[in-house]
């Protein structure tokens, strides 16, 4: 490893004068919106002090200069890699610790106490491991941990073959465990200075490997817990009543509870354990409240951001509107780093879910007869939806070569029970025509946290069997007779051929009449379905080659025929296929060209690098042919 270029004495003395400081102020030109500062809002990094600093030390963690508003040039081929002669010394690491107070992580992957290469086995430790894979929790507690680790390479799971290797794979090298905004600063300032790569971790929730990056430096925002909820607030789009400002690392969970202690309803997703400040706010974020209240990223007021100069701003409707407009749906990992987010809080609402199941075995009943029945079930999808209800449900191929309905669950804000039954009185007297077995057992709440609590549970992760891809279907496909039937034809076809195959009725619009980057196929849609091949656990590249194509060809390819971008198809870019040819315009609907223009505008150096994000294509990462993309390699420019 080649020498550091500054001398580490002189680097690391002064830094550490710097960690010592008291709490620096803003400076005069860093604007805010009128809500106070979270306290590690308040921790800055300023000009002023870095005026300070020598010339060397500086030149680690300064903010970006004024040229970086031109086109980059002489751009290196590749991100700064381990191993390679500019990487930074030893020294310089424990000097960026120092000045970050600490809070360097050196990465050790998770299931390492199950292999003797790190020096750390443990077979207690790695039975504890091995039965908390699954669960989001460990992962999200984890620095660098990921909840789908075909993305991370599959180089390091638990296993009981403990004299294997276990590698660092698409895990980042170092972490920064952050608790004040400075940190952010400076661990960005210094991975843009220094050419490394950065990448962004909350929860590692992301299907698509965002937070991982092999040879990368990660900001892990999963500690900046802080929740305030504010009555009356005023904010410069015109809104007027209650909001929360949400720190960057508050789950869906965290959140959900907040507003009930607080009677009131907020927007987030289905998943507990979704970081919900970060990628889903800023991915558009689909929600069960979304028949009342639209995308999750429509109830963004403002939000508090780490620019790739470094420079701490608002963004909202006033203050960097180009970055607010982006910043609510154009994709996590982009533009910015969130701190905190101000979102709106609206009133309390009673809500019936319904959670049940059938199928041809149980019932009796004949395959073309559950088909039939489906049929019914997908042409009331836009009434459904006009209705403001919602629902989450899977088909399953049995081994009988019949099939199950899992309604998980049907979600009805503001509804009686009287009107549950009543709006799906027809449906049912299907059901019971064809003699199927089901009870709806409706349940009736009065408030939105019980009935999330009690109909949706934390899902499983850690799987490497699951290939997922996604298409969102427009309402146009149920305008014509048939349109319906070619769609419904291919939906059906994928399952006959042996695919699991879930799904919503959702029509979430545009309801609250934002002008943002949320998707366009999500203003049309009606539906929204999730599929994919079934690896083996010990898939190899091969084999996941094949299952690629089957996703690509044979799931994704019908779907994307009947409801292509051109008529307002789209895919979900959070729970995506992460090689989905075209993403451009499937996952970022007609609003990609300006998110391209801002992201251009705001980050010229391309510090923000995430797989199929905005201004993404001109990179890549070379991890060998997969089929699938995995972080498990150098981050190069396409073509160099």
């Amino acid at each position: 490893m080649a020498p550091s270029p500054f001398p580490a004495c002189a680097l690391f003395k002064p830094l550490l004068l710097f960690s010592l400081l008291p709490t620096i102020a803003t400076s005069s030109a860093i604007k805010f919106s009128h809500l106070p500062l979270f306290e590690y809002e308040t921790h800055q990094l300023t000009d002023e002090f870095l005026s300070t600093l020598t010339p060397d030390i500086r030149a680690l963690v300064a903010f970006g200069s004024a040229s970086d508003s031109l086109p980059p040039k002489n751009t290196s081929a590749c991100k700064v890699f381990p191993g390679d002669t500019n990487w930074p010394s030893p020294a310089v690491w424990t000097a960026l610790n120092t000045t970050l107070n600490g809070a360097l992580i050196s990465t050790v992957p998770a299931a390492s106490p199950c292999y003797t290469n790190w020096g750390n086995y443990n077979a207690d430790t790695c039975a504890a491991v091995t039965k908390n894979f699954t669960n989001p929790y460990f992962h999200e507690d984890d620095p660098t941990s990921n909840m789908w680790p075909i993305y991370q390479g599959k180089t390091c799971l638990p296993t009981a073959a403990s004299n294997t290797t276990c590698s660092l794979g698409g895990y980042p090298t170092y972490v920064v465990n952050v608790s004040q905004v400075s940190q952010i600063q400076i661990a960005l300032n210094f991975a843009r200075n220094t050419d490394i790569r950065l990448v962004i971790k909350n929860t590692g929730h992301c299907y698509l490997g965002k937070s991982l990056g092999a040879g990368a430096l990660s900001i892990w925002t999963h500690n900046l817990k802080t929740i305030s909820f504010l009555p009356d607030y005023r904010s410069d789009s015109g809104y007027t009543g209650a909001v929360f400002k949400v720190g960057a690392g508050v789950t869906v969970r965290e959140i959900y509870k907040a507003a009930h202690d607080n009677n009131v309803t907020v927007t987030g997703g289905i998943c507990e354990s979704v970081g919900f400040a970060g990628g889903y706010v800023t991915g558009g974020g689909h929600t069960p409240m979304s028949t009342h209240y639209g995308m999750a990223a429509d109830n963004v007021e403002a939000l508090e951001v780490v620019t790739a100069d470094g420079r701490f701003i608002t963004a909202s409707n006033s203050s960097n509107p180009d970055l607010f407009w982006a910043l609510r749906g154009g994709g996590g990992s982009t533009f910015g780093i969130v701190t905190s987010v101000v979102v709106r809080a609206h009133p309390r609402i009673p809500v019936v879910t319904s959670t049940f199941q059938f199928s041809t075995t149980e019932s009796g009943i004949s395959n073309d007869d559950f088909w039939d029945i489906m049929k019914a079930w997908w042409k009331m999808f836009p009434v459904l939806g006009d209705k403001q209800t919602y629902s989450y449900f899977w088909i399953w191929p049995t081994e009988d070569a019949g099939f199950r309905f899992e309604m998980k669950p049907f979600w009805a804000p503001g509804y009686t029970l009287e009107k549950f039954y009543e709006l799906l009185d027809p449906w049912f007297s299907l059901l019971k025509e064809k003699k199927v077995k089901f009870d709806p057992n409706p349940l009736y709440f009065d408030a939105f946290y019980p009935a999330y609590h009690v109909s949706w549970g934390n899902e499983t992760v850690g799987r490497v069997t699951k290939i997922p891809g996604n298409r969102i279907f427009p309402r146009g496909n149920w305008e014509s007779e048939e349109k319906f039937e070619v769609m419904f034809n291919a939906i059906r076809n994928t399952s006959l051929n042996g695919v699991v195959v879930g799904g919503y009725h959702q029509a979430p619009m545009n309801r609250l009449n934002q002008d943002n980057a949320v998707s366009s196929a999500f203003r049309h849609t009606v539906s929204f379905l999730i599929g994919g091949p079934t690896v083996s656990a010990e898939a190899g590249r091969e084999e996941m080659r094949e299952a690629a194509k089957v996703l690509d060809r044979d799931i994704l390819g019908p779907w994307r025929k009947v409801a292509p971008e051109s008529e307002f198809g789209g895919s979900y870019l959070n729970e995506a296929n992460v090689a989905e040819p075209g993403w451009q315009e499937s996952f970022y609907g007609v609003q990609y060209p300006r998110l391209l223009e801002i992201k251009r505008k705001w980050d010229p150096k391309e510090v923000f690098y995430a797989t199929t994000a905005v201004g993404s294509e001109g990179w890549e990462v070379r991890d060998g042919d997969w089929g699938t993309k995995t972080q498990d390699g150098r981050l190069c420019r396409v073509g160099t």
